[in-house]
C-alpha cells in the first residue's frame, strides 16, 4: 500500500473520535451492520448457488450452452438482484426498511471487492 505524502506546503491535520452512543443510537448502530453482514451472505450465497447448480447441471451431462447462466460478481449486478429481491424474499422482507440503504450496499460492495481480490490474488488489506 502507498503511504500517504502531502503536497509541499499542506499540512494534514487528522482527529481520532471515540463514540458513545446511547441505546437507542447503539440498537442502529448494531442493525446497521447487521444489514450490511447479511447483504454480504446473502451475495455470496447467490453466487454460489449458481454455481452449485451448474455442477449439478453438469453432472446430469446437460450441454454447456443449456447450463444455468453465471452470475456476475459486479457491485452493479449484485445490487441489482438484492434490490429486485429484499421485498419478495423472506430473509428481508420484515426488516429491511429500517436500514439506509447503504448499509446493505456496504455489505454488497464488500463481497464484490472480496472476489476481485481473490481473482487477482491480491491481499484485501
Amino acid at each position: 500500500m502507498k503511504k500517504f505524502k502531502p503536497r509541499p506546503g499542506f499540512t494534514v491535520l487528522a482527529h481520532k473520535l471515540a463514540l458513545d452512543p446511547n441505546a437507542t443510537a447503539g440498537r442502529h448502530l448494531h442493525s446497521h451492520g447487521g444489514a450490511a453482514r447479511a447483504a454480504y451472505n446473502w451475495a455470496v450465497a447467490y453466487i454460489t448457488a449458481a454455481w452449485w447448480q451448474r455442477r449439478a447441471e453438469q453432472s446430469y451431462g446437460i450441454a454447456e450452452d443449456e447450463l444455468t447462466p453465471w452470475r456476475s460478481w459486479s457491485l452493479p449486478s449484485l445490487r441489482k438482484a438484492f434490490n429486485e429481491g429484499k421485498r419478495a424474499g423472506p430473509r428481508f422482507a420484515g426488516w429491511w426498511e429500517e436500514n439506509s440503504k447503504e448499509a446493505y450496499n456496504t455489505g454488497l460492495a464488500g463481497a464484490s471487492a472480496r472476489q476481485q481480490a481473490a481473482r487477482a490474488q491480491l491481499p484485501l488489506w
